[in-house]
């Protein structure tokens, strides 16, 4: 009996401890886990152009002097390049340092610096100087020469010959007259010359900065409807040309300019650059070519507008 007693007591101890367990497990507050931190997606990155060292302005790129560096796509800008090789042998407008970005404003457009008359020397190629020339519209081809057209170079001139007779003096004791005997000749002088730009010059080494897209409303100027009228041009009206010829032809320009030669500019067509040989016209050729019927007593009468 005292030993059933005492059983009886361990097993209520045992249950009552179960209990307390049960208890404390059910009744202990939760506690979760913490959240985990997102973490941040890696911005893509763009390799854009740079300068490897300093490239001095008006100097094209060699390829060890560009380089490339990557940046976050988000700095990325539309002046920003992205082709290494598409920079390489352009021209720099200005000076570039080390490190820094080669951007399309630090390019030079030379079709953009050729028709707005700046750095003259960058559209010279090697064997070649630039010329100018002052002319008139009417032989300038009526104004129609543009920029990079080729032309041919006419002159004529008056010959006189030396061992003319002189002419009697009209009254005793007067003195002979000095020889009048002209001769006029009209001669191709030089062909397939190239028109590096017809206008002057602006005479400034940098080119000019970009003018802003914007403008206001008050300064913009109202746009006609229709086609734009021509404003028309005198036949007299002078006009500089600035020509690109060897030296030699450079000095065989000046000196029929400045021996007194009439000089007209004939337009050749886009793409003829065929050299022609050309005979000297004369009126001896004239008369001989169109078979024109000398007179009983020959070179006695001339046409009129044949003496200056």
């Amino acid at each position: 009996m005292p030993r059933r007693g005492t059983l009886l007591i361990i097993i209520g101890i045992i249950l009552a401890l179960g209990t307390t367990v049960v208890v404390f497990v059910l009744l202990r507050p939760t506690t979760q886990a913490p959240a985990a931190t997102p973490q941040p997606t890696p911005e893509e990155k763009i390799s854009v152009v740079i300068a490897a060292q300093e490239i001095p302005a008006l100097t094209e790129m060699p390829a060890d002097a560009v380089g490339t560096l990557l940046i976050p796509k988000s700095a990325l800008t539309p002046k920003h390049l992205l082709d290494p090789e598409a920079v390489i042998g352009k021209k720099t407008a200005r000076l570039i340092a080390r490190g820094s970005f080669i951007t399309t404003d630090l390019l030079l457009d030379e079709s953009k610096v050729l028709a707005l008359g700046y750095n003259a020397s960058l559209n010279i190629p090697p064997g070649k100087v630039a010329a100018a020339f002052r002319t008139t519209q009417l032989r300038a081809v009526a104004g129609a020469i543009q920029n990079g057209d080729f032309v041919d170079i006419l002159i004529s001139y008056w010959m006189l010959d030396t061992e003319a007779e002189p002419a009697p003096g009209e009254g005793e004791g007067e003195e002979e007259a000095a020889p009048e005997s002209l001769v006029l000749l009209a001669q191709l002088l030089l062909q397939d010359v190239e028109v590096l730009r017809v206008g002057p010059w602006a005479g400034v080494a940098a080119p000019p900065e970009e003018v802003p897209e914007e403008v206001s409303e008050e300064a913009a100027p109202e746009e006609e409807e229709g086609e734009p009228e021509l404003q028309p041009v005198s036949p007299e009206a002078q006009v500089v040309l600035t020509l690109l010829l060897d030296q030699q032809d450079a000095l065989v320009l000046k000196f029929a300019r400045e021996s007194g030669a009439s000089i007209d500019l004939v337009l050749r067509g886009l793409e003829d650059h065929d050299t022609a040989r050309a005979e000297t016209v004369s009126l001896e050729y004239i008369m001989t070519r169109f078979e024109i019927t000398v007179p009983p007593e020959p070179m006695r009468f001339v046409p009129k507008s044949y003496r200056p």
